[in-house]
């Protein structure tokens, strides 16, 4: 699993690329964090196969969970995550 990072100032959009899903298409995605870790999920959208969330906020020297909750067009449900450093870069 990769790790990416954001400045503690940033407002910036993390993009998801949702693979293995076979002909089914993405229906909704919502984007979760910790609600007591600073960091916030401004916005979200998604497409047919990728899902972008907008994060702000967060402390500098922070790691950070971002979970990706998919519905698909089947009905299926998904989960991805990735990892959020944060650092004054």
């Amino acid at each position: 699993m990769s790790v990416l990072l954001k400045n503690p100032g940033d407002s910036i959009d993390y993009t998801m690329t949702w693979s293995n899903i076979g002909a089914a298409t993405l229906s909704t995605v919502v984007h979760s964090v910790d609600a007591t870790s600073g960091l916030v999920v401004v916005s979200e959208t998604n497409a047919t196969t990728t899902s972008t969330v907008r994060l702000s906020g967060a402390t500098h020297g922070g790691t950070y969970a971002v979970k990706g909750t998919a519905t698909l067009s089947t009905g299926r449900t998904l989960v991805r995550d990735f990892t959020l450093r944060v650092m004054r870069h």
